[in-house]
């Protein structure tokens, strides 16, 4: 008997000694989370400009879709500014006004690709002007495609409608012949 717990303990012992001298696997330990944030560029679109359409423009006429109802300018002088950072901004002939533009550069029937809006305006009620300016400010909103030939600048809605602009003041009389 004692033969036999000897042998169960030297056993015992080899296993315990061979045991020792593998390596145990273990699961590894994975580290920690980052805190770092990976940030995967995307490509920023690159803002369309038109060097042409920067600067101030003043209405010279503006029509109903395709040409009909042309609309007598206004005195004060109706005016639209764009600038090189995406504004388009100006006196709508009782109040002021201020909103976004995009150049699509896209190439449409009426000239390229264009989005106003939204515009805010001041809040003054003028009885002469009020319709005329909510008629611009909407026909300046819904602009689709601008085109510029010399010193004129056409903004032509999905209907035709379109406000014609130039460079030098224009003054108050009526539309042109022509338009």
């Amino acid at each position: 008997m004692k033969l036999i717990l000897h042998w169960m303990i030297a056993c015992i012992l080899l296993a315990i000694v061979a045991s020792g001298c593998t390596e145990m696997s273990s699961p590894r330990a994975t580290p920690p989370p980052s805190t770092e944030q990976v940030v995967t560029p995307f490509p920023t679109p690159t803002p369309r400009t038109d060097g042409a359409l920067l600067g101030t423009w003043y209405l010279k006429a503006m029509t109903g879709p395709g040409g009909s109802s042309p609309v007598q300018t206004i005195s004060p002088q109706m005016d639209a500014t764009f600038t090189g950072q995406g504004v388009v901004s100006g006196f709508a002939g009782c109040n002021h006004y201020s909103g976004q533009y995009t150049l699509t550069g896209e190439v449409l029937q009426g000239g390229l690709g264009i989005g106003v809006g939204p515009v805010v305006a001041t809040l003054m009620y003028c009885t002469e002007t009020s319709d005329i300016e909510a008629r611009y400010l909407n026909h300046l909103q819904n602009a689709a495609s601008y085109s510029i030939t010399g010193d004129t600048l056409t903004l032509t809605d999905n209907a035709g409608s379109a406000l014609v602009f130039q460079r030098t003041a224009y003054g108050p009389t009526a539309v042109p012949r022509g338009l």
